[in-house]
Parts: structure tokens; sequence; C-alpha cells
């Protein structure tokens, strides 16, 4: 990713890591990485092509109806080159930086979640996307030779046991002495499973009586795989996502993604795809609905008027609407810090972090907007367009929003994954290193001044609690203590948000007002975190938890509800 602020100094730890540690990297995070000028505008002539297309060939309320794709939409976002944004031209790619791809994702999300869906899991998950760790061979040729050709790929992994898993279900039987595998299993939400001729499985080897989980990138015009049927959501309705299923399909053993000393799920170089990939797939949409939201809440106060008084003057709607544009601005700040500061420090854990501080902050964000339009909020476009209003489809957003809280690992599993992460340096030998200086930022204005002076006490503080939490349990028993990992997660989350919303801020003065909701939002958050990992003092969760679930109590309950489920009439 190209920059136009030179590197300050190249570091191997992230900004989470070291708030982990107790200290904030100001000398990192400002001057704020800026995208460079000519990177974006070659972004501007590919987000203006995405649009033409979009707006030309795709209803997004027929496509949400009839959770249908437009026929010959892929066909003609394959020929755009929009399946293959981050490839060299040479394969039919449009070489776009990171931040590139994600604007041309984030803009079509704007118009329909579903397509910036299939776009994304192509783009992050999709078979090109494994090229720049693929060494030449057979392998490679594959992957090279059917993605110049245009094919649509993703990635089946996600099986009924669920994706957070350890375990898979699904086998790779080796033949022919070795020269080819039989995969046998059955795969669930598999983003663009329907669609791919390229998909990229995991599933379990045994060698030797030991089980790991192996990549193999399989021609799904090979005999034995079926697509069972699609899966259908709340919201994301068109997207192309399947129930996929192996019954003695055949692969080469070249097919196989050469062995990592990890499993595949967490060998460095996958985990670092996995994590511009997850940005790929649930910021970009999260910042195009907060965005909307924003719109709309614009044009929805100025139109309306209560008590003979404009709507936009009374003291709730305006926080309302101010606490959205700090949140936009919010998830912006983390998402350009994630992709643009690559140069000077490892922003991994940091885009770990991303995933709730955008999806999260995204559903509070359309939360706030449903309930500042009311009814109007929860009525369809089309009923709207009925009786002659603003067809704004907050509705079906909403439906799609909730999902990203979802995909790619839900937020109370995301906060202990960021956690245990921070928490393990701590069990390290050496230890992370606590000391930092602190720093006044001349260029901030007075209330922002005073949250960065907070920022470092915070972080302080929350050092000197992982210290203490690592040397009180050992790495598993800490673990064992989930709702105290899942809080560390999130106050390292609000820190997080804090420092990078502070640092983009002190580019630009007019960010300034913004800065100061976001982080008075976030030191709210983080009192009532705080509050709770202080707390010695619980109620009976496991017993409550125990007694219900074996049907020994708490019937009382359900009364008065019918509990049957009504029958589900199949699609014919």
């Amino acid at each position: 990713m190209t920059s136009s602020v030179s590197s300050p100094r190249t570091s191997t730890r992230s900004v989470l890591d070291d708030l982990y540690a107790g200290r904030v990297r100001w000398d990192l995070l400002s001057p704020f990485p800026e995208q460079d000028p000519d990177d974006r505008a070659i972004g501007d002539q590919a987000v203006a092509a995405i649009t033409e297309l979009l707006v030309d060939r795709v209803d997004p309320t027929v496509l949400d109806d009839t959770a249908r794709l437009p026929d010959g939409l892929t066909d003609a976002l394959q020929d755009g080159g929009f399946y293959r944004l981050l490839l060299d031209p040479s394969l039919g790619g449009l070489a776009l930086s990171p931040l590139n791809a994600l604007r041309v994702v984030s803009t079509a999300a704007s118009w329909s979640p579903a397509v910036a869906w299939s776009l994304a899991i192509a783009n992050g998950f999709g078979s090109g996307s494994y090229l720049p760790i693929v060494p030449a061979g057979p392998l490679r040729e594959l992957i090279v030779d059917k993605v110049r050709a245009g094919i649509v790929s993703g990635s089946a992994d996600t099986e009924v046991n669920g994706a957070a898993n350890h375990r898979r279900h699904t086998t790779a039987t080796p033949v022919e002495g070795g020269a080819a595998y039989l995969i046998n299993g059955e795969k669930i939400f598999t983003g663009n499973g329907p669609l791919a001729e390229l998909l990229d499985v995991s599933a379990v080897v045994t060698t030797d009586g030991v089980e790991q989980i192996r990549l193999f990138f399989v021609d799904t015009s090979t005999p034995g795989f079926s697509v069972v049927g699609t899966n259908e959501f709340l919201g994301l309705r068109g997207a192309p996502i399947g129930v996929l299923r192996f019954d003695n399909v055949r692969v080469p053993a070249e097919n196989l993604l050469p062995a990592s000393t990890d499993e595949w799920r967490y060998a460095p170089e996958i985990a670092r795809l996995a994590t511009l990939a997850r940005t790929l797939i649930i910021a970009s949409p999260s910042l195009a609905i907060a965005k909307l939201c924003l719109e709309w809440s614009r044009e929805f106060v100025n139109r309306r008027v209560m008590d003979d008084k404009p709507l936009a003057s009374y003291e709730e709607i305006q926080r309302t609407v101010a606490r959205t544009a700090a949140d936009v601005f919010t998830i912006e700040a983390v998402i350009e810090w994630g992709l643009l500061a690559r140069d000077r420090v490892d922003t991994g854990a940091d885009l770990t972090s991303a995933k709730n501080l955008t999806s999260v902050t995204c559903w509070h964000v359309i939360d706030r907007t449903m309930a500042l339009l009311g009814g109007e909020g929860f009525e369809t476009a089309r009923s709207k367009a009925r009786r002659g209003t603003t067809a704004l489809p907050v509705e079906r957003f909403l439906r799609d929003a909730r999902g990203l809280r979802i995909a790619g690992g839900v937020d109370f599993l995301l906060d202990f994954w960021s956690a245990e992460g921070g928490l393990s340096a701590f069990y390290a030998e050496e230890g992370p290193i606590a000391s930092a200086e602190r720093v006044d930022d001349a260029s901030l204005p007075p209330r922002c001044r005073e949250h960065l002076t907070f920022l470092h006490a915070e972080a302080a503080r929350f050092g000197d609690l992982c210290r203490r939490l690592t040397s009180t349990y050992t790495q598993e028993d800490l673990l064992a203590r989930e709702h105290t990992v899942v809080l560390v997660g999130g106050i390292g989350n609000e820190l997080l948000r804090i420092a990078i919303v502070l640092a983009r801020a002190a580019s630009r003065r007019d960010a300034f007002d913004l800065a100061d909701i976001a982080c008075t939002d976030a030191r709210l958050r983080l009192n009532a975190l705080w509050d709770q990992v202080e707390s010695s003092d619980e109620p009976p969760y496991a017993r409550v938890s125990d007694a219900w679930l074996s049907g020994t109590g708490y019937g009382f309950l359900v009364t008065d509800v019918i509990t049957a489920l009504p029958p589900v009439e199949e699609d014919r």
C-alpha cells in the first residue's frame, strides 16, 4: 500500500499489542497515514466503474425479494475485473491497492450488500488470493490458469458443527499411492459456493494416526461434487452462499497447499491473508451502511417537524445525528489505519480488532437510525414508495448489517481471540516492554488532548491488569475464565478506537468535534467494561444455566407459549 507519509520506524508489534503492554505508541500513530493521491485517483476510476455497472444492472430491492443475482451479472463483474481487484493485469486483474479494493467493495455494498459479499469473498478468500504464498509448481499453475480464464472462486471451511470448532469432519484420504486424495464431507455457509469453479476446501488428513487439517483446491466440475442448496439468511439475500457436498471427490495431490508447521488456519501466512479478507468482507459493508445511515438521517430530520418545531432543533435528535457522524469517522479511521499503516507497523492484530470495531459500530449506527426514523424506519422501502414518501431502505440494510456481526466470528468470540493474542505475549520468556513516553500533541484542541491524556493513563492501567492476570493464572486457566478474557478484549478494542480516532483527527482539523464525541462514547463503554472486569462479586450464572439446560428448574419461564415448531415447506 502506498502512503504519502514516510514510515517513522518499522515495528513488528501492532499498536494494539503495545496497548496490552501498557503504552501508547503515538510516534507510530502520528502523523496518520494518508493514501497517495495517485493511488486515490486509480481508486476513483474503479469506484466510478463499479457504480455505473451496478446502477445499470442491479435493482437491489428486486434482488432482495428474489434472493437471486441478476442473470449475466457475474459475467459482467468478471469482465470488469471486479473479481480480481488485487491481482496483476496479466491475470485479468485491476492491480488495486488494498484500500482501493476496499473502496470498490464498500461502494458495491452501498447499493447491494449481496453483490458486495460475492466480490469480497472472491477477492479475500478466492483462489487468486493465495498466489503470494503458493510456490512455483503445479498448484500455482492451476490457480494462475483458472484465474486468468475468469472464474469465480471461494472458500469452503465451515461445517455443521460450527466455524469456531477446531475439528473438521470433512476427510481427505490418500489413494493411488499418495498421488491423489478422496474428499468426503459437507460444507455450509460457503461464500460463492454455488458459483465457484475452484474452491479451497479444508479437510482432515490422517498420517500415522495424527490428524491435521489441510487445504485442497478442488475443481467443482470433478465427479462427486454437488451444490446441495443455498443458505437463506435474515439479510444478505441473494448473496451466493451455499451448502456443498463432497462424495469421493478425487483431488490430485499437487492440489494440496504445501504443509506448514501449523494447521492451515493458524499458519502465519494464512493469518495475514485472512485479516485482509475479513476486512474486505466485514469492514467494507460496515462502512457503507454507516455512511448511508448518516445520509438518511439528514434527509429524514431535515424534512420532519414535530409539534411545530423542526426535528433538527431537538437536543436528543442532535445527539443522535452527531454520534452517527462520529461513528462513521471512527469506522473509516480504523480501516485506513489497518490498511495504510502496514509499511510502518504490523497491523495484523489491529485488523483483527477492526472486525468488531467496524461491524458492531455499524450495528449501533443502523439501530440508532431505525429508532430515529421510528415507524418509517421499520417500514419497507416499497411500502414507503406506495404512500409517496422517500423510500429509504433502512429495514433492508438493518437485516444485512446484523449478519456482519456473525460472519467471520461472532463479536464475543472476536473479543476473546483478540485478547488471547494480546495476553499471550505476557507468557513469553521475555514478556512485553511496558515503558513509553507520554505525549501531549499540541495539534489537538484541549478536549481531544484530555482524551489523549486519558488514553495514556488507561493504557497503563490496562497493562497492569494484563500483567496481574497473567501472573496470577496459567495461560490455560486464564483462557478458561472466558468472560474475563472477553472483557479484556473489549477494553483493548476501545483503547485502540480512541488511539486511532485521535491520531486521525490530529491530521485534519475539521474532525476535532467528531473525535471528541467518539472518544467520549468510548470512555462510557470503558467504564462499564472496567466495572465488570474488576468486580469480584458475581451472581450464579452457571447454576441458573445448568438448571435450565438440564430441565430441572425454571420451567415456569416458558408457560403460555407454543414451543412446537411449525411446518416449513421447502421450495419446490
